[in-house]
């Protein structure tokens, strides 16, 4: 069934990966939910459909374009999304949990955020089955590779198969000199597409 176009105007998602972002409102998906559900679905589409769409290159805001037609979007290449929309717990009791702190390693990123354990469980071990192809994260800090925190937000959508490394810890991969990292970021953004993947490649 189809939602009236207002309702589906709720929603909006965006989807990064390894080099680009896209933004738009995901195709049949009224809340979180059920965007969850559809992501970690092997039965449904590998590909999320986002109308009234956007990308641009992960490091080049200013570059966006809007796209005159619907983007797809391969599932696996997903690292992470944000959500903004409503989230229906559908009735669903769940069990007690903790919150517990964890960093994930999900590159070009470090992920850091809460995730739900069961109480009196050792979180390493936790860990090891806490995660669906795709999850939610609370509380969530996402920085590069050199430490460089690029957003936050109360609550994310991980790709669990994106996942190489997770820790039970508060820490994560500090910047050195985080001015420097910062410069260096901003002469990446401030260089033409086709120099910075030259930059990036030599590095």
């Amino acid at each position: 069934m189809r939602l009236p176009d207002d309702r589906q105007s709720e929603v909006r998602v965006e989807l990064v990966t390894a080099l680009f972002v896209a933004g738009g409102t995901p195709e049949g998906i009224h809340d979180l939910g059920r965007f969850l559900e559809n992501l970690n679905n092997p039965s449904v589409s590998r590909q999320v459909e986002l109308r009234g769409p956007a990308v641009r290159p992960l490091y080049h805001a200013t570059l966006h374009v809007d796209l005159d037609a619907p983007l797809l979007v391969r599932r696996e290449d997903i690292v992470f999304a944000t959500f903004d929309g409503p989230h229906f717990a559908r009735g669903v009791v769940k069990a007690p949990c903790v919150p517990v702190r964890v960093l994930l390693m999900a590159p070009p990123f470090q992920i850091s955020g809460t995730l739900e354990m069961p109480p009196n469980a050792d979180p390493t071990q936790a860990l090891r089955t806490a995660m669906p192809p795709f999850f939610a994260l609370r509380f969530a800090r996402v920085f590069d590779t050199d430490g460089v925190q690029l957003g936050e937000g109360e609550q994310i959508i991980v790709n669990g198969a994106a996942v190489q490394m997770q820790s039970a810890t508060r820490k994560h991969i500090e910047a050195a000199h985080a001015p420097a990292a910062q410069a260096k970021r901003a002469e990446l953004e401030a260089l033409p597409v086709e120099e910075t993947e030259r930059v990036t490649r030599a590095a």
